[in-house]
């Protein structure tokens, strides 16, 4: 109980100060064109999603991010897998300007889903495929990427909840490269209570791209939906070990 009340804490003074520095340009960025105000606004969340995971969770939680694809990245599709809620935050260690597909509950939240609708994120609950791939084609056209969680809903634990198809059908209509990234060690952090049981290490990491001409060689959306599942599972997996391993080798 502790460790949620000083986490908690932390993430509450930390998003006080946040705004207090950032409100001025929020309140700039109104009077901007909705193009270019989404853009701001898509800057200023990803500032505070790196304050939010490299200051005000570090004296409890440790993010270690490895970025594996090779280093030159093109705005695309990133598909995480999702153990907790604290996955949305965590992926601002990509650094760049992302938009992200979410369920409608965050959408209506009073602080973070009137930023994320400022932002243009996507409510998968609304809309239909088309509506969908026109955004996407859009904001991909500005140089923006998608972070889409296919799990749909957190799964809790270590395990992985099977994938939903759209967005691979997105990804092969539009043509866009698929950036399979794997976090491991959030399970608590929090819990699907939003409890903290547990501090010490998170880690992401970003694997190789699926380009398009590689995704040709999928006879399906599903097909691809399958082999990203396993790609994702497969390294989480050997990612808990490692988390494992450093706990009973500290000096490792």
């Amino acid at each position: 109980m502790w460790l949620s009340i000083l986490i908690y804490s932390l993430l509450v003074l930390s998003s006080l100060l946040f705004c207090l520095i950032f409100g001025l340009p929020y309140l700039l960025s109104l009077a901007l064109p909705e193009r270019l105000r989404g853009r701001v606004i898509r800057y200023i969340i990803l500032v505070y999603g790196r304050m939010i995971v490299y200051v005000a969770m570090r004296p409890c939680i440790r993010v270690r991010f490895e970025d594996l694809s090779g280093g030159q990245r093109r705005p695309g599709i990133y598909v995480f897998n999702h153990r907790s809620s604290s996955d949305p935050f965590l992926v601002s260690v990509l650094g760049e300007e992302i938009v992200q597909i979410v369920n409608g509950w965050p959408m209506r939240l009073k602080f973070y889903g009137y930023f994320a609708r400022l932002g243009e994120y996507i409510d998968s609950t609304a809309g239909d495929y088309a509506s969908f791939a026109a955004q996407i084609r859009m904001l991909n056209e500005r140089g923006v990427s998608i972070v889409a969680f296919p799990e749909g809903t957190r799964s809790g634990g270590r395990h992985m909840n099977a994938f939903r198809s759209g967005i691979f059908h997105l990804a092969r209509e539009l043509r866009l490269p698929i950036y399979p990234g794997c976090i491991a060690g959030n399970e608590e952090m929090p819990t699907r209570r939003f409890k903290f049981k547990k501090s010490g290490t998170i880690m992401v990491r970003l694997l190789p791209p699926i380009l398009p001409a590689e995704q040709d060689q999928f006879p399906s959306a599903y097909a691809l939906k399958i082999a990203v599942h396993r790609r994702i599972r497969q390294e989480t997996a050997k990612m808990d070990k490692e988390l494992d391993d450093a706990v009973i080798q500290p000096g490792k």
